[in-house]
């Protein structure tokens, strides 16, 4: 039963691996410019984390096209946090496809966030690639649309650098001032 599991595993993976060969290194770059929430709440580009959570690829594949195996084929895709949610509290939160979804998040949204994958990789298996980067292209409005801060998430932040400025050039008037003093002091 072992061998068995051993073998079912490697064609598997010789399958993926050959799934991933035909994803043009393109279409894998520009999938890895999506934005992902690690488990450390850190926001970055998929090609940020693969460079941080690197993996041997084969010496054909690119580490985008690579990762793109592992997402494709084998479900990475939901656990991947790449949908990004600014709840009640204006806080940003980010999930994964497969996820259960806040009652915040609107039927909409949820019903995009739970197909968007499934359609995707519909469109990677019948290599159909413009679409493919159609997706990709509407995934990154995605982010972008909802996981920028509201603009009331930037008054305090601003308040603070204004004061922070304004000290500054007190502090630093006030040293000019004396400057000319300290000068004859040190001859």
């Amino acid at each position: 039963m072992k061998r068995f599991l051993i073998v079912i595993f490697l064609v598997t993976v010789v399958l993926g691996l050959r799934a991933a060969s035909t994803i043009p290194r393109a279409t894998a770059a520009h999938f890895c410019q999506l934005l992902v929430c690690d488990n450390d709440h850190r926001v970055m580009s998929l090609a940020c984390y693969i460079r941080q959570n690197p993996s041997m690829p084969p010496d054909s594949l690119s580490e985008e096209q690579w990762f793109c195996t592992y997402v494709f084929n084998y479900d990475g895709w939901q656990s991947l946090r790449i949908f990004p949610h600014t709840g009640t509290d204006k806080r940003i939160t980010w999930h994964a496809a497969a996820e259960q979804l806040p009652a915040t998040i609107d039927a909409e949204h949820q019903k995009y966030i739970h197909e968007v994958f499934p359609r995707l990789i519909a469109e990677v298996e019948a290599e159909n690639w413009p679409q493919v980067d159609a997706y990709i292209d509407r995934m990154l409005k995605y982010q972008t649309t909802f996981a920028a801060p509201s603009s009331s998430a930037y008054p305090l932040p601003l308040i603070c650098i204004v004061l922070a400025a304004l000290i500054v050039l007190i502090l630093l008037a006030r040293i000019r001032a004396f400057a000319p003093k300290w000068s004859n002091c040190l001859r």
